[in-house]
């Protein structure tokens, strides 16, 4: 629904005064604060039909208006249109030469996320599943154990047994060599479509069927392993802030969740599997835990594969500045990601 320009005017000032200060907005501090050169009498009357759109509400009588989960949204959408995120200066990322792989700068992440916006921040991983292999290593330790390490463009796996094989060094390493030719830089799932096809390996590797079989499983485990993302959680002591009147079982509700992380995870996915940057306020989200606060997310890449960066807060938060430490981030990220790759 378009807004005439007065009325959109309006319901901006009543939402950043809302978030400003918590407090139900009159028509007076509208016309006052912000100099309209309107009467309150037509303010008042412009609010009334904000409110009958669905935009703002009245949460007692006799009371100003505050936002809903509509207006909130206007106001976000109309804020960002045609603007590009501002890049905010004094957000560093740690010193490259102190990094030692993935999982550390996304922990230092959701810290720096929630250090700089005052809110929960949530830093979700890539899925280890969109890691692509750069290459498989056999080797044996006494006896005929063969163990495996698998190398991907995101870390190197610990070494792993899959059999008992009597097979010889220059065998086995003929055997790594032919898998490596056909595995390396693709995904594990393209890796187990390609080693299923029929006649895959049969003449090179036909008297190491057995290892190629046993491959196989193990890069089976380490797919299902991978199908979850890695959720880092910081700064859940911010909804002790006085910002926040909520109630105490609502707050144990929702940190109950944030421990199940599935639901919240499938709700960051949803928002921004279209766009890059997605946000679900208030009573937006399926959820009811979630009717009090607002997500915010945005994708972000490493090496080809796809993560999220996400802030939760209160309806009333500051979104801007939420949208613009998360765009800034995960950019910085971006630039930063072939040095936090192990």
């Amino acid at each position: 629904m378009e807004l005439e320009k007065r009325k959109e005017e309006i319901l901006k000032k009543i939402v950043k005064e809302y978030i400003r200060t918590g407090q139900p907005v009159g028509s007076e501090r509208i016309v006052e604060k912000f100099h309209f050169p309107i009467s309150s009498a037509t303010a008042r009357n412009d609010m009334v039909e904000l409110e009958k759109s669905g935009y703002i509400c009245q949460p007692y009588t006799s009371a100003g208006r505050v936002p809903t989960s509509k207006g909130y949204r206007f106001f976000v959408e109309s804020i960002l249109k045609g603007k590009k995120p501002t890049k905010i200066k004094d957000i560093k990322l740690p010193d490259a030469e102190k990094i030692k792989g993935l999982s550390e700068i996304l922990s230092d992440v959701s810290e720096l996320i929630s250090s700089h916006t005052n809110e929960i921040s949530l830093v979700f991983s890539p899925c280890i599943n969109e890691n692509k292999i750069k290459y498989v290593h056999f080797f044996t330790v006494k006896s005929n154990i063969v163990y495996v390490v698998l190398v991907t463009n995101t870390y190197t796996s610990e070494a792993v047994p899959i059999g008992n094989f009597n097979v010889e060094k220059i065998d086995l390493k003929k055997a790594e060599n032919v898998i490596n030719k056909e595995l390396s830089n693709i995904t594990s799932a393209k890796a187990l479509d390609k080693i299923l096809k029929k006649n895959f390996f049969e003449e090179e590797l036909k008297n190491e069927a057995e290892i190629v079989k046993s491959l196989h499983l193990y890069l089976e485990n380490e797919h299902k392993k991978g199908e979850k993302r890695e959720i880092y959680i910081k700064g859940i002591s911010n909804l002790l802030s006085a910002r926040i009147s909520i109630a105490e079982q609502k707050i144990k509700s929702l940190l109950y969740m944030l421990e199940e992380k599935k639901a919240i995870s499938d709700i960051v996915e949803n928002i921004t599997s279209k766009d890059r940057v997605g946000f679900s306020i208030g009573k937006e989200n399926i959820i009811p835990e979630l009717w009090d606060y607002s997500l915010i997310a945005v994708k972000y890449t490493v090496k080809e594969m796809e993560g999220r960066l996400a802030l939760l807060g209160p309806t009333r938060m500051d979104y801007l500045r939420g949208i613009f430490v998360l765009d800034t981030i995960a950019e910085r990220l971006e630039d930063f990601s072939d040095k936090i790759i192990e």
